[in-house]
């Protein structure tokens, strides 16, 4: 798991991951453009060059991740097998998180569950819709067997996304019922 790596890992950090990732995206990059890409990508996190040009240092001498042909860096056929186990290992780590968070629950008030669910909703949706948005370009480099199972996998998120909506709308008529909202009018 990624977040308590074993030493068999291979990725030793959200950085390297990070990195491999923006080369994998973008092919060939300077390392002045991963640190604007990545500081593109993320609101709370400005990476520095004193970071990330150690990091790179480490992907390319060391690990043979990644190459540095003329100022420019690009991922290596062993850096994205890596990358493809590290991927693997970030997602088990990310459902460790939400385990966790489920696990503490019991422990928080309502309210802040809601505001939670609100957050954690408004910073994934973009990437489901551009991941749903993005599935017609993707179908076509797969065969009809896979394309078939993207169908299911569509079709149940379908399912659990409008089985949500009825969820969420029977609390709020139930709220409404209790006439515990207050209605304002605003002149």
């Amino acid at each position: 798991m990624f977040l308590f790596p074993d030493k068999e890992s291979r990725i030793s950090s959200l950085v390297e991951l990070l990195i491999l990732l923006t080369l994998k995206k973008e092919g060939r990059l300077r390392g002045v453009d991963i640190i604007n890409r990545l500081s593109e990508q993320f609101q709370n996190w400005k990476p520095q060059s004193g970071t990330i040009y150690p990091v790179l240092a480490r992907l390319n001498e060391k690990k043979g991740y990644i190459y540095l042909e003329e100022k420019y860096y690009q991922i290596t056929e062993v850096g994205e097998e890596v990358l493809e186990q590290g991927l693997k290992s970030f997602i088990e780590t990310i459902i460790f998180i939400d385990n966790v968070f489920n696990f503490s629950r019991p422990l928080m008030d309502e309210l802040d569950i809601i505001k939670s669910e609100e957050i954690w909703l408004q910073n994934h949706l973009p990437h489901i819709t551009t991941l749903i948005d993005g599935f017609p370009m993707v179908r076509a480099q797969f065969s009809g067997e896979k394309s078939s199972e993207i169908y299911m996998l569509l079709t149940r998120l379908q399912e659990v996304i409008q089985d949500t909506l009825q969820s969420i709308d029977k609390q709020i008529t139930a709220i409404k019922d209790e006439e515990k909202i207050v209605r304002v009018k605003i002149k």
